[in-house]
């Protein structure tokens, strides 16, 4: 070939490459049509091109994903189909949660129940105790209201229960409130103040009702998700205003349960499965701190924030998962400084995915995109809709950072499980307009399945 004739053919191709670099990316990638290659020249040599390469790129160049952390693998047959900062830690928002749930379900067999009971004390007529089993369930709701959780454990009902069996002539004088079933802080030093205001959180405490919600009851137009600073004083005065005339000036005294003290009553929650589904569902934190404490205890530790990742870690070890890189400072990703990585999130959905035996409930437990009730239930909209009902995933969002991870049936027949967050960082921000765009990368890697690559 001639000077004249490179030259110009290097023109060409870099005026291509400024064109298709201009070019803006649509929201959905579509696979490029064929075209046929030239033919090279005897002094040239061809490029190979792959093929089956059904290329990402476009979707994950998106400038409101920040700064793009992502993995994904092919679950059957183990390849590495994506890898951007994949290795390197992130914060986790509300995806953290499938790492308490999968501890859980290591830890506690399914038909696990917390127990609220009511005791009395021979030495010390006219004195009960209430104590805290660990059910955030409990309501305070009476019949014909409900509250978030289905069939809970009613407050009514005990305090019916305690009616019907005090045989005393004496009234009630003295109710002993025990949430000594959790340990520790009750609430995390890393959540904002704002987070319990807002709703989002309430104090992790062995006895409350309703998530310590000031108005639980989903019939009612004054609902408020509010949490109280002392959710064991409010269910106590709660409790005491069930009694009726039986406990009119009781006292109420925050303590353990005496050794003497002898069971009159109970009421037991749901199955702790019936706990996990609704907290992965709708990404209940309450809910998931209480899972976190109650695998906690079930493991043998201490059932309080500093249990939790440890236990975690023992358990991604024993799947042979790297967790050198895993900080969670509570259950349920609420605070900033919980730390893992695209990669380790992945690794779990693999094991959830080829049907690990004590993790399989995990998968049927993850939103669905485009259906509810659920977190996903309004997502995958417009072209990304074409992966309604097939992208599962457990979402997340604390300021600065959106994320989501699951499993993918994809189009052609592939499972795949992934792990994508968008941060703000190195000068890149997210907004708005972030989980539009993390619905467009996991719908690219649905259109994609097996062939999926950058």
């Amino acid at each position: 070939m001639s000077v004249f004739k490179r030259s110009l053919t290097s023109s060409l191709a870099i005026t291509a490459l400024v064109v298709s670099l201009a070019s803006p990316a649509s929201a959905v990638d579509e696979t490029p049509a064929p075209v046929a290659s030239p033919v090279p020249s005897p002094s040239e040599t061809a490029v190979p091109v792959d093929p089956n390469l059904c290329s990402a790129k476009s979707a994950l160049s998106q400038s409101a994903l920040g700064k793009f952390y992502g993995y994904v693998v092919d679950v059957n047959t183990g390849k590495i189909l994506i890898n951007v900062n994949g290795e390197e830690a992130t914060p986790s928002a509300s995806v953290l949660k499938v790492l308490s749930i999968s501890a859980a379900l290591t830890n506690i067999p399914a038909t696990y129940t917390a127990t609220t009971r009511v005791l009395t004390v021979p030495s010390q007529p006219g004195t009960i105790v209430l104590q805290g089993g660990g059910d955030h369930t409990l309501s305070n709701m009476t019949k014909g209201s409900y509250t978030t959780y289905a069939k809970p454990a009613r407050l009514e009902t005990l305090a019916t229960q305690v009616l019907n069996g005090w045989v005393s002539p004496e009234p009630i004088t003295k109710i002993i409130l025990d949430s000594s079933f959790f340990s520790g802080n009750t609430y995390n030093p890393y959540w904002y103040s704002s987070d319990r205001t807002n709703g989002y959180i309430s104090h992790i405490t062995g006895l409350q009702v309703d998530s310590d919600r000031a108005n639980g009851d989903q019939t009612s137009y004054a609902y408020s998700g509010y949490r109280s600073t002392d959710p064991v004083l409010k269910t106590g005065n709660l409790f005491k205003a069930a009694l009726k005339g039986l406990a009119p000036n009781a006292v109420l005294v925050k303590g353990k349960t005496p050794k003497s003290a002898v069971e009159l009553t109970s009421v037991t929650s749901q199955p702790i499965t019936t706990w996990m589904a609704h907290a992965i569902g709708i990404s209940d934190n309450t809910e998931t701190e209480f899972i976190a404490r109650h695998a906690a205890k079930a493991a043998g530790l201490s059932p309080s924030f500093e249990s939790i990742e440890p236990m975690v870690k023992n358990m991604l070890g024993n799947l042979g998962i790297d967790s050198s890189k895993l900080v969670m400072k509570d259950g349920s990703g609420l605070a900033q400084a919980n730390r893992v990585t695209a990669k380790m999130i992945t690794e779990l959905m693999v094991k959830v995915a080829q049907g690990n035996t004590a993790l399989t409930p995990l998968e049927s437990y993850l939103p669905v995109a485009g259906v509810g009730p659920g977190s996903m239930g309004g997502r995958f909209t417009g072209k990304n809709a074409v992966a309604r009902k097939f992208v599962k995933g457990k979402t997340g969002f604390i300021p600065g950072l959106y994320s989501l991870a699951g499993i993918i049936n994809a189009k052609d027949g592939s499972r795949l499980a992934y792990a994508i967050f968008a941060r703000s960082a190195e000068g890149k921000k997210v907004g708005w307009s972030t989980r539009g765009a993390l619905d467009t990368v996991a719908t690219r890697f649905y259109v994609c399945g097996s062939k999926l690559g950058l």
